[in-house]
């Protein structure tokens, strides 16, 4: 049950109210009740948009949406947000995103979700979006020289409660032996006054080349990068407080391009052949030591795809579970599949549906829950 009070009563009601029991009735009410309250006054304001009220909030939900950005890669203007309601039925074994979210953004290329925001870049510029509130940061990158390449990952060092933007930029080397001449790193703070410094770590990389989107977990930064053109591909690592990197050396039988996923809380390969999951899991970061390959064999013949030879990865839920996608010639079909269990969780369906005319997009799932998330800048 929520409560509904017009904001002077509130108001009125705050003065016989101890701060602490203000919070736990707060609490209760939902995020558009909350960007409401926020009016009520100055007092309200500061508190509903503070870190520690922010955090409990966050903390204190239960109910998760799925999210889906859809992009043109070659008008990146061209994009479509949905969601599942706000307040989907766990129990029900289909999610239906038909929720479109008209957010105050450019459109662009996916980066990362984190904690409720959506972080965009478009030509020069991140866009940092609150799905909640609605409210959007835009920031500047760094300029670069005509030949140099860009790739940004967005993250939450939960230590110091900061969420940090990670750049970095390469340039191709032309003799024809190695892949990339020189890397440099640069990181950002989002808050007031923000502006771009050299990451702190003491080891150097190797020059690489990001191939993938990041993953965080537990306040580390994962994505898999090729360091020469021998197809020698490894996992970076970047730890968001320290600002450490970390160079994590692939299993030897892995597929030279292995997709990353979080695995039990653990960042992991991911490869599929025919009907079989074979997954490797990082023990040991500073050793690059990954437990034994596991095997799982998915049941086609209850998901109702046609064929598998073009099954594709769209991520990971926070909960384990694993977004599988195959494009039909009439229609798009997608599953959450759970691979300890061995079985469908969640069937997942379009509406509005995609242009199937277009061939360009590319579409990113994840799962995350309301934020109410003050951007400072």
């Amino acid at each position: 049950m929520e409560f509904s009070l017009e904001p002077a009563a509130v108001k009125e009601l705050s003065k016989e109210i101890p701060e602490d029991v203000l919070i736990k009735i707060l609490m209760r009410l939902s995020a558009k009740s909350l960007m409401r309250f926020k009016c009520v006054s100055k007092l309200w304001f500061l508190l509903i948009s503070s870190r520690y009220f922010t955090n409990v909030f966050h903390k204190t939900r239960r109910s998760r949406c799925l999210f889906t950005y859809t992009v043109n890669d070659e008008k990146p203007s061209d994009y479509m947000l949905l969601s599942t309601s706000p307040n989907p039925d766990s129990d029900k074994s289909i999610f239906v995103l038909d929720h479109v979210l008209n957010m105050p953004v450019l459109g662009g290329h996916f980066v990362s979700a984190v904690r409720g925001l959506l972080c965009l870049r478009t030509e020069r510029r991140m866009q940092i979006c609150n799905l909640t509130t609605k409210q959007l940061v835009e920031l500047e990158l760094p300029p670069i020289d005509e030949d140099e390449n860009v790739w940004n990952y967005f993250g939450h060092d939960h230590v110091r409660d900061e969420y940090k933007v990670l750049n970095i930029v390469w340039e191709f080397n032309n003799d024809g032996e190695t892949l990339v001449r020189s890397t440099e790193y640069q990181v950002l703070v989002l808050g007031p006054q923000a502006s771009w410094r050299n990451t702190q770590s003491s080891f150097i990389p190797p020059p690489h080349l990001p191939c993938t989107k990041g993953i965080s977990i537990n306040g580390v930064l994962y994505y898999r990068a090729q360091i020469d053109r021998s197809d020698t591909f490894v996992v970076m690592s970047f730890d968001l407080t320290s600002e450490e990197f970390s160079l994590i050396k692939c299993p030897l039988d892995v597929i030279p391009r292995p997709p990353l996923m979080n695995y039990q809380g653990k960042i992991s390969l991911f490869e599929v052949f025919d009907d079989n999951v074979d997954i490797w899991t990082l023990e040991d970061a500073e050793k690059s030591i990954w437990s034994n390959m596991k095997s799982f064999v998915l049941p086609f013949s209850d998901m109702e795809f046609f064929s598998w030879s073009g099954m594709w990865r769209q991520g990971t839920s926070r909960s384990g579970e694993v977004w599988l996608g195959k494009t039909n010639f009439d229609r798009d079909l997608f599953i959450s599949y759970d691979l300890e269990r061995n079985n469908i969780t969640k069937r997942i369906e379009m509406n509005p549906l995609l242009n199937e005319t277009v061939a360009a997009m590319y579409m990113y799932f994840w799962d995350d829950m309301e934020s109410i998330m003050y951007l400072e800048t």
